[in-house]
């Protein structure tokens, strides 16, 4: 099967929304893989839609509290995205960033 774009996968969003079916019932229906339609529903539901630009970015208050301290980690993407991680970055601060 074709690798389907995010306008397609936006409006097979849609019509799974209005089917009243479960998802793995629709992705089955349309000859989806359902893990695909699974991660796509995510994205679409938190209205977290991943850009084609790559821009999919979320602005974070970083606030004050997050000072510039010794790396405890340096996170590496394979789409070219970095995270760095100081010391004395609080649990919360980080549940927040992964949420």
């Amino acid at each position: 099967m074709k690798r389907q774009s995010e306008q397609e996968m936006k409006k097979m969003y849609q019509e799974w929304l209005e089917s009243g079916k479960s998802k793995s019932e629709f992705a089955d229906s349309v000859g989806l893989v359902r893990t695909t339609f699974y991660y796509w529903a995510k994205k679409f539901s938190a209205g977290e839609e991943v850009s084609s630009s790559g821009n999919g970015f979320q602005l974070l208050d970083t606030g004050s509290h997050v000072g510039r301290g010794r790396i405890l980690a340096h996170i590496h993407y394979p789409s070219g995205v970095s995270l760095e991680l100081y010391e004395g970055v609080s649990a919360e601060y980080l549940r927040v960033l992964l949420a």
